[in-house]
């Protein structure tokens, strides 16, 4: 009873068992999808070894003559080595291999794939269309069976490896590609930069025009320098808008759809051709300043002065103000009755109104600190503040913040980090993949087999 159970027991086992050994005795297959892309793990690397036919120093010599052979002549070699393909053919796969890795420099197509696949007992070299001169089918068939095959046929894959890519390094060494550099084709390019330039003047002119007529025309604004301050207001977010909004959005489209990037030096003139504009804008703000008004008091005109007869009306303190750039004003009188008014628009300046005379010349004197700061407790410092034009003064107080020792510590610790080996530039590693460089692959080649 028992043997016959132990019967059955293997009768159902024998499949699973059966597919076991196969999976051992056949390895890994891959497809196109599987294969690990060398560059994808590390920029430099060359090798793909995922069943670890040869050794890993091995694959690090091969990785250190391939970059080395790409640092000098462009020419971009990728290595595969699997146990199996499946039924796939070789020459077939290695084509799809190259055009999906795109190997090589997409303008010079200087690519070579080796694919060793150690079930078929094969190795293809497939090349682009850019190295098929120097390294025509012959030769690299040439190179399988005098520095290679000797060593495969004796399971010394590492060292067949090791003579094989010396033998192509050395042929492809001699040929030297060169970044293709991209015309540009100014012909076409120029008239277009120039009718965009137009078109950005013609906006430019057409928004402050607008502005100016919507200003001008708005009731809401019933005096000269409150219309001044609107159009300057406007103005600024027009050309601010202009002059920032139009590059940013240039500088996107050039970075995702243009590839070389002197396209962007051509943003540096868009504040260039809004200057008419601005400078047209400043004229008009200029008119519109100056413009006269109705006389309130009788039917007359009231006409602004001129900056020397201006003084006659206003106060020596306000004088002082305009002598300050802190002020300017605007005093307009009626030739026929007399009647005068002043208006008043205030400057950026450091100057604010003063307690005591209302003039706008009170600023901060001098500071005095009162209570040094220590790593304990804070400080206090007096502020003087002035009035250039009265000498009044007025005093505050304000506290002082403790003197950090953060800034030491943090050098101190930054220091510590790097003589210790920790961090700084004593680390290693991190991630520096890619891709080839998008090649072609020219369908020619050579595969032997061993």
């Amino acid at each position: 009873m028992k043997a016959k159970l132990f019967k059955i027991d293997l009768v159902r086992c024998l499949p699973g068992c059966l597919l076991f050994l196969s999976l051992q005795a056949f390895g890994s297959v891959y497809n196109l999808d599987n294969i690990p892309n060398p560059k994808v793990i590390d920029q430099h690397s060359h090798v793909s070894n995922p069943d670890n036919i040869i050794g890993t120093a091995t694959v690090r010599q091969l990785n250190h003559m391939l970059q080395a052979l790409e640092d000098s002549t462009l020419t971009e070699v990728a290595v595969v080595l699997v146990e199996s393909i499946g039924d796939e053919n070789i020459e077939l796969f290695a084509t799809d291999l190259f055009a999906k890795w795109g190997i090589g420099k997409e303008k010079d197509n200087n690519g070579l794939l080796i694919l060793f696949v150690e079930d078929q007992r094969a190795i293809r070299f497939e090349t682009g269309y850019g190295i098929e001169g120097v390294l025509p089918d012959a030769l690299a068939s040439r190179i399988q069976h005098q520095s290679m095959f000797p060593y495969f046929k004796t399971g010394n894959y590492d060292e067949g490896f090791v003579k094989g890519i010396e033998h192509v390094v050395s042929v492809l060494g001699e040929e030297k590609f060169e970044e293709a550099k991209k015309e540009i084709a100014w012909g076409v390019v120029l008239p277009i930069i120039i009718a965009i330039y137009l078109i950005i003047i013609l906006i430019s002119f057409v928004w402050i025009a607008s502005a100016i007529k919507k200003i001008k025309n708005n009731d809401l604004l019933p005096t000269n320098i409150s219309k001044y301050k609107a159009l300057r207001n406007e103005k600024k977010s027009i050309l601010l808008m202009l002059n920032i909004g139009i590059p940013a959005i240039a500088f996107v489209l050039i970075i995702l759809f243009v590839e070389n990037p002197v396209f962007l030096l051509f943003l540096l003139g868009v504040p260039v051709v809004t200057f008419p504009a601005n400078l047209y804008s400043k004229i008009m703000m200029w008119k519109i300043r100056r413009q006269p008004i109705p006389c309130n008091t009788c039917d007359g005109t009231m006409r602004i002065l001129s900056e020397k007869k201006e003084d006659e009306y206003l106060s020596v303190s306000q004088q002082f103000e305009e002598q300050l750039h802190a002020v300017d004003y605007d005093v307009f009188v009626c030739k026929d009755c007399g009647n005068e008014a002043i208006f008043t628009l205030d400057k950026p300046s450091v100057y604010a109104e003063c307690p005591s005379c209302k003039t706008k010349a009170f600023t901060l004197h001098k500071r005095t600190v009162m209570v040094a700061p220590t790593f304990i407790h804070g400080g206090t410092e007096r502020l003087t503040y002035k009035c250039q034009f009265c000498g009044h003064e007025d005093h505050k107080n304000n506290n002082l913040p403790r003197i950090s020792r953060g800034g030491h510590i943090a050098a101190g610790s930054a220091a510590g980090s790097i003589f210790s080996g920790r961090g700084g530039f004593g680390s290693g590693g991190g991630f520096s993949g890619g891709s080839f460089g998008g090649g072609m692959s020219g369908g020619g080649g050579a595969t032997g087999r061993w």
